[in-house]
């Protein structure tokens, strides 16, 4: 993997829209923060995070209502100055809350599953700079990538280092 260590934000969204245009294999491109236009770049699909979040809330308001209509009409019904014992209407806060509870729970669980970050895994930090104020692109090469060319996109691109890093596996 060769990498690309840069200074400038808009130097490094140029240099790889140069690369994925030379049909470079861009691995990533890692940021300190986030890059406009960067992830069109490198056409990353759209996140189905709404969609887990929605089925958590979803699953909170089920199990909101389930316990809450079976502890007041099946399993211990009360009449309360002559209320209805299933009146919805006093449901909706506990159901909201249970919502968002279940959504945050949730969330939290995709996210650490999603990006294998389970105790005692250690990271792999690609620059330890990265996280200040530098920008590393990281492209993959292979035994027909023109390693020199690849290294003058990276030089005249504007890039304060180019170096090539190793997995260890």
């Amino acid at each position: 993997m060769l990498l690309g260590v840069y200074d400038n934000p808009d130097k490094t969204l140029d240099v790889t829209e140069q690369l994925v245009n030379g049909g470079y294999d861009v691995q990533d491109v890692y940021t300190p923060f986030a890059v406009h236009g960067l992830d069109r770049i490198l056409k990353v699909k759209r996140s189905r995070l709404s969609i887990a979040a929605f089925c958590f809330a979803m699953l909170g308001v089920a199990s909101a209502l389930t316990l809450m209509i079976y502890a007041s009409y099946f399993d211990w019904q009360m009449n309360i100055g002559g209320k209805p014992s299933l009146h919805i209407p006093t449901y909706i806060p506990i159901t909201f809350e249970l919502g968002i509870l279940f959504t945050a729970f949730g969330m939290v669980t995709c996210f650490f599953i999603v990006n294998k970050m389970f105790w005692g895994r250690n990271t792999d930090v690609i620059d330890l700079r990265v996280t200040d104020d530098l920008f590393v692109i990281a492209v993959n090469i292979n035994g027909k990538t023109d390693i020199k060319a690849l290294e003058q996109v990276f030089v005249s691109g504007g890039a304060i280092e180019v170096r090539e890093r190793i997995y260890e596996i």
